[in-house]
């Protein structure tokens, strides 16, 4: 009957402008999320201007222990302005999953880690009043065994077997002997990971098993041999991949420098046959005017130039027989009178 009155007074304020009571934000207390999984933080609001309100809406999203928020936009509540900065990503693990015109301020986070898990706080401004709401992330994780090594104690000097496992609850360490001895170990705890430590000696082979609700793990120190051919032959592939992409870039070098030194040679090569035969040009110029004893007519005629008449008379017989016909025979020439002896 108080709530009914409660809300009869309100619905008459609200219906006079006036704010007679505090509006109201709502989160769930708790929300379980997955390791590597997504996960929406739940959170609404409602006031009694929502339906007359076109002011600004600042959603703002803090986690604790951190002093920058994780999330924070602002947009107006007017329905034909622009969305603000509320649909943009500036991380890419937490963004606004609801609409605050819809009174909707859910938190999207992807990928969980177990550092996500935290108390988170909802927080709304409007222009005249501003509220916040708290909401708990837990993260699950299965049980695993991060390391299992041997290491020096520097106090007492001595050696032990470490084992260092990880989960959401915090998994149990049980050890085991090859000689089927108890062991006594030295445990450490933190939030989400336990480290537990035993003597070694070189006679026993360790078991390390981590045990929580969600899984089961477990790690032998030595490791198995067989545990470990796996990688062996991985890495075996590998090394051979890499060796035969190797001869092969050597050899394709090789093949390109013995190209470039074939065109080299040829190169070279055409150069001296070039060179040879400018030689023997400059030979045969050199030799025209120089001819052996027993060179022909023709030869001695363009061996000198303008030729002789005996070198065009051996060559071109018509020059012959005109120059015998021209030429003047003792006994027929002409000689001159001789005057008779005056006495």
């Amino acid at each position: 009957m108080q709530d009914l009155v409660l809300g009869f007074l309100t619905f008459l304020c609200c219906l006079k402008g006036l704010t007679c009571s505090k509006w109201s934000i709502n989160s769930q207390p708790q929300v379980n999320g997955s390791l590597g999984q997504n996960v929406i933080l739940p959170c609404s609001f409602t006031h009694p201007k929502q339906d007359t309100y076109t002011g600004i809406i600042s959603v703002m999203w803090m986690q604790e222990n951190k002093k920058e928020p994780v999330f924070q936009c602002s947009l107006s509540n007017k329905t034909n302005s622009q969305d603000g900065n509320c649909t943009q990503r500036p991380s890419k693990r937490f963004w606004l999953h609801g609409n605050p015109r819809k009174r909707d301020l859910s938190l999207a986070i992807s990928n969980l880690q177990l550092s996500d898990g935290a108390k988170y706080a909802c927080r709304l401004i409007l222009d005249y009043e501003k509220a916040q709401r708290a909401t708990e992330l837990i993260v699950h994780a299965p049980a695993r065994i991060l390391i299992l090594s041997q290491y020096l104690e520097l106090t007492s000097h001595a050696m032990l077997v470490k084992c260092i496992a990880q989960g959401n609850p915090v998994p149990d360490v049980k050890w085991t002997l090859s000689s089927g001895q108890n062991v006594s170990a030295t445990t450490e705890r933190h939030k989400y990971m336990v480290m537990s430590s035993v003597q070694f000696s070189e006679q026993d082979v360790y078991t390390c098993q981590a045990v929580n609700s969600l899984a089961r793990a477990q790690k032998t120190f030595p490791p198995d041999p067989r545990s470990c051919s796996a990688p062996l032959v991985a890495t075996g592939v590998l090394a051979s991949v890499l060796a035969l992409g190797l001869l092969l870039f050597i050899w394709n070098l090789i093949r390109k420098r013995q190209s470039e030194r074939g065109a080299m040679e040829n190169y070279l090569g055409a150069q001296q046959v070039k060179s040879s035969i400018y030689e023997a040009n400059e030979t045969v110029y050199a030799n025209v005017r120089t001819l052996p004893p027993d060179a022909s007519a023709q030869d001695k005629m363009y061996s000198t130039w303008p030729p002789s008449e005996e070198a065009r008379a051996e060559v071109n017989p018509r020059f012959q027989s005109q120059r015998r016909a021209t030429k003047v025979h003792p006994a027929t020439a002409p000689t001159a009178p001789v005057e008779s002896d005056r006495y």
